[in-house]
Order: C-alpha cells, then sequence, then structure tokens
C-alpha cells in the first residue's frame, strides 16, 4: 500500500479536534479566514480508494465534502509555465493560429478568464506536438465529477438518463 496524499475541500472550517479520531485528516493551513480543507494522507491500494475512505471519514466527523484539491484547471499562462513555453505561443496554440489545430476547448467559454482541463492539455500536447508529460491520473477530476453528482443528484428529476450516460 502507497502513501496518497492530497486535499479535500469540505463546506465549513474542520476542527483539529473533530478531525483527531480521524488516521490521516488534517486540517489544511490557509491564510483566509474559513478555508475548510482537509490535508489527507493515508496508506491504500491506489488514490480512489484513498479519496473514497476519506470521504466518508469526513461526513462521519459531521463535514461535506465539496471536491478534492487538483491542478486541472489552468489558464493558458499556467500552461506556459508547465512547459516552459511563451504565454502567447499557448495562445496561438488555443485559437489555431500556431500548431496543428485541435486544442481543447476551455471549461468556461466566454468568460474573461479562461481555464482549460490540463488533463486534456496534457493529452493534446503529446499526441499533437510530441511533448513527453507524465500521463495524468484523471481519477481526482473524476473524484469531483462525482462528488458534485451527489450533491445535485436530490435536485435531478432523471437520474436514470445521468446514470445512462456515465455508463
Amino acid at each position: 500500500m502507497e502513501l496518497q496524499e492530497f486535499m479535500l475541500v469540505v463546506a465549513g472550517v474542520p476542527g483539529k479536534a473533530v478531525l483527531r479520531q480521524y488516521d490521516g485528516l488534517d486540517p489544511a493551513p490557509g491564510p483566509r479566514e474559513g478555508l475548510g480543507a482537509v490535508v489527507v494522507r493515508r496508506h491504500a491500494p491506489d488514490l480512489a480508494e484513498a479519496v473514497t475512505e476519506a470521504v466518508r471519514d469526513a461526513e462521519s466527523a459531521g463535514l461535506r465534502p465539496v471536491r478534492v484539491a487538483t491542478g486541472d484547471w489552468v489558464t493558458l499562462a499556467d500552461v506556459a509555465a508547465r512547459i516552459g513555453r511563451s504565454r502567447e505561443i499557448v495562445r496561438l496554440w488555443s485559437v489555431g493560429r500556431q500548431g496543428p489545430g485541435g486544442f481543447p476547448p476551455p471549461l468556461n467559454p466566454g468568460c474573461d478568464t479562461s481555464f482549460y482541463s490540463w488533463t486534456d492539455i496534457v493529452q493534446w500536447l503529446r499526441r499533437r506536438l510530441g511533448y513527453e508529460l507524465a500521463d495524468e491520473e484523471p481519477v481526482l477530476v473524476a473524484m469531483n465529477l462525482a462528488l458534485q453528482l451527489r450533491r445535485l443528484a436530490p435536485r435531478i428529476s432523471r437520474m436514470d438518463a445521468v446514470r445512462e450516460l456515465v455508463g
């Protein structure tokens, strides 16, 4: 079993006394008042199992897990910094004026600041430009989607259609 480490964002501010009873859950240090996050360090066979156990423990402690902190949402400047290229060349790739085309679309089209999925961009950089980047484990992105779906499920009238889409 490997040591899995990640940050679980929770609604509210977790107290040390509450978390002390759960192995591997500690309040995350933060500069802002009201920052609700838990640092998770635990041995588990894989990241998916560690997240699932941490969510269960956080809920048992009376917390409401909102998401797992990931570095998946990035700006074009973030992409440039991560791969050591200029922001301008990355912007030109994104609008199709340079490179092979097919750059992943923004996650929030039409907003002043566009965010992109790092997981999608890594795949694009590897396939289209031959970059040798580590294959990002998409499990945290999927866990975030699962947590969001859990929050929305009571308000969705046709969960059967959603389940069918997920497969």
